[in-house]
C-alpha cells in the first residue's frame, strides 16, 4: 500500500509540475523587453496675422505662420487683382516683393517644419482702390 501512495503523490507532484509549465508566465519588476511603439502624428499647418493685411504705405504688423510638415510649407497671399497703374512694395520677414498684378503672391517657402513669427511692412504704395491680402499656408 505505501507503493501505491508514493505513486499517486509522484503522479500528482509530476501533474502539477506539468500545470505550472503550461501556466502563462508574468512578468516581475526585474522582467525586460523591448517594444515598437509607432506614432503618427497630423500635418497641421496655420497662419494668422494679428490684425487684417491691409496694403497702405508705412502700415506693418507681424504674423505667426506654423507647420509641423517634414517637407516644409509655402506661405502665400492672395488679393484683388491690381490695375496696370496700381503697385504695392510688401517687406515679408528679409523679402522684398512688388506684388504681381495677378492677385498671387509667394511671399515664403520653407523645407522644415516651423513656428515662427513674421513682420510686414508696406512702402511705395499706389491704389486706386483698398487691398487687403488674404494668407494662406499649404504644407509641402
Amino acid at each position: 500500500m505505501t507503493k501505491g501512495i508514493l505513486r499517486a503523490l509522484a503522479a500528482a507532484t509530476l501533474g502539477l509540475g506539468l500545470a505550472a509549465a503550461a501556466a502563462p508566465a508574468f512578468a516581475g519588476p526585474t522582467a525586460g523587453g523591448t517594444y515598437r511603439l509607432r506614432a503618427t502624428v497630423p500635418v497641421a499647418c496655420w497662419v494668422k496675422p494679428t490684425s487684417p493685411v491691409l496694403a497702405a504705405a508705412g502700415r506693418s504688423g507681424e504674423v505667426v505662420e506654423a507647420c509641423n510638415s517634414p517637407g516644409g510649407f509655402t506661405v502665400s497671399a492672395q488679393y484683388r487683382p491690381l490695375s496696370l497703374t496700381e503697385k504695392a512694395v510688401m517687406f515679408y520677414g528679409d523679402r522684398t516683393f512688388d506684388l504681381d498684378k495677378s492677385g498671387m503672391q509667394t511671399l515664403r517657402r520653407s523645407s522644415i517644419a516651423t513656428i515662427r513669427s513674421v513682420s510686414y511692412r508696406f512702402d511705395d504704395v499706389e491704389l486706386e482702390q483698398p487691398l487687403i491680402l488674404a494668407l494662406t499656408i499649404q504644407p509641402i
